[in-house]
């Protein structure tokens, strides 16, 4: 099948960590078409968010190149590497790595369980790949695949039931601490998706008093306009940090955009009442050296970590379900992949049982016991050696169907062409009882096509 994914997450590596591996939005068609240089036979999509950076791969085989994609993808520029993360990256091939996208989308991999933000997240990746020029044939079908299973997962099953957002934790989060959310001054930083959610969760748990500060006050504006709260020009985040009790920030910069002097002083203003900082975004948006200062509390996104485990608990039946559909939904790809190789293996095992059959027959009949049978006595004979080797190649025939079926083929495409001595179509000389791997990509999106995905 040759796809692969090669990521660090939240389960990998912590924040401090997972934002040096970050890619920005508007970077990532650019980093996909430096690493494409690099692998011109690749396709490529790239998928960043606050918990991972995982690239998805088709066409080269990780296991052999797999420390060279990673320095490509770690080299921001010709003079600029990120050291020291190789060791937090995880790597899945093939069908493992088809469940992995499929689970992700689904936000069955995600932080939070069930968020609905990350299948957003996962087709902006792919729309961001196809203005690179970076998928292709097996990477822009698969994908579409996911889409279609994580849409059941949300459809089918009550997993997105409840506050499952990054967003909506944060304010749960604020709401264990401070109990009474109406009484409190709120400060938004940001006006992309995340801080929208946050807003709307906020309002819907009592807050009244809410500020939204942005880069664009246009943007902040309207989300203020929509959401509630009153708009400020970002530049007064200074002058009005000492108002809030409560900071949640999601922004898409680079760096710091809340620094700890600033901090410090809104703290001193507020002359011991503490000051509640929540910081959704990767990379991080608060000065973690702010974490020191007395009567001050700041979390990162790492944090939100127990709440969302102890909402995934409630929810438990409906993640089975997920998973349930992830895994058809992989195993309907591998049927897709495999189709061609399984007809090419069960062809093989056709004209090796005829050829042995037809072998064994030749010299048995020829015996000078056997020569004087009349004809019909023969193709008794005959008729009958051919039903005892189609009886013994059923069941192996069967084995391998199901083994198409439930993702388990190219193990069991290697086992059979070890048992049945196909050296041929290991090696690849011939047509290969594993050429879906070469055709993968063809019956993937004949499929896709006939599904009109």
């Amino acid at each position: 099948m040759m796809v692969s994914v090669l990521g660090i997450s939240f389960h990998t590596a912590p924040v401090e960590l997972r934002e040096q591996a970050s890619v920005r939005a508007g970077q990532i068609p650019a980093t996909l078409q430096r690493i494409r240089a690099e692998f011109p036979e690749a396709e490529l999509v790239l998928l960043s968010t606050c918990n991972r950076t995982e690239l998805y791969v088709a066409g080269v085989d990780l296991a052999l190149r797999k420390d060279a994609l990673l320095e490509a993808l770690l080299t921001r520029d010709a003079n600029a590497h990120v050291a020291g993360l190789e060791q937090f990256f995880y790597v899945k091939h093939d069908l493992q790595a088809v469940e992995h996208l499929f689970a992700v989308a689904a936000s069955l991999d995600a932080m939070v369980v069930g968020e609905t933000e990350i299948l957003g997240q996962v087709k902006q990746a792919l729309v961001l790949a196809e203005e690179a020029g970076t998928t292709g044939k097996v990477l822009h079908p698969l994908f579409q695949h996911a889409f279609k299973t994580a849409k059941r997962v949300h459809t089918e099953t009550d997993i997105c039931r409840g506050r499952v957002s990054i967003s909506s934790l944060a304010v749960e989060f604020a709401e264990k601490i401070f109990e009474d959310l109406s009484s409190k001054t709120v400060m938004i930083v940001g006006a992309g998706e995340m801080a929208e959610l946050a807003l709307k969760s906020l309002m819907d748990r009592g807050a009244r008093d809410v500020l939204v500060l942005n880069r664009s006050l246009e943007r902040g504006q309207n989300l203020a306009d929509r959401c509630g709260g009153r708009a400020l020009q970002f530049e007064l985040l200074d002058d009005y940090l000492a108002k809030a009790d409560i900071v949640i920030s999601s922004t898409s910069a680079p760096h710091v955009v809340i620094q700890a002097d600033s901090i410090r002083r809104a703290s001193e203003v507020r002359r011991g009442r503490p000051i509640l900082l929540i910081d959704i975004a990767v990379p991080r948006d608060i000065d973690p050296a702010a974490s020191v200062i007395k009567n001050v509390y700041v979390y990162t996104i790492d944090d939100l970590e127990r709440v969302a485990a102890e909402n995934l608990a409630k929810r438990q039946d409906a993640v089975e379900q997920a998973w349930h559909l992830v895994r058809q939904g992989t195993s309907e790809v591998a049927m897709l992949f495999e189709s061609s190789g399984l007809r090419v293996l069960l062809r093989r095992f056709d004209d090796h049982g005829k050829a042995i059959c037809e072998t064994a027959l030749q010299r048995a009949l020829a015996k000078e016991k056997l020569a004087g049978l009349p004809e019909p006595s023969r193709e008794e004979i005959r008729v009958l050696a051919r039903k005892i080797v189609n009886k013994m190649l059923a069941e192996p025939r069967e084995a391998l169907k199901r083994a198409a079926r439930n993702g388990e083929w190219e193990l069991y495409a290697r086992v059979a062409n070890d048992l049945f001595g196909f050296e041929k179509a290991v090696d690849g000389k011939e047509e290969s009882a594993t050429e879906g791997d070469k055709n993968g990509p063809a019956s993937v999106q004949e499929g896709t096509d006939r599904e009109k995905l």
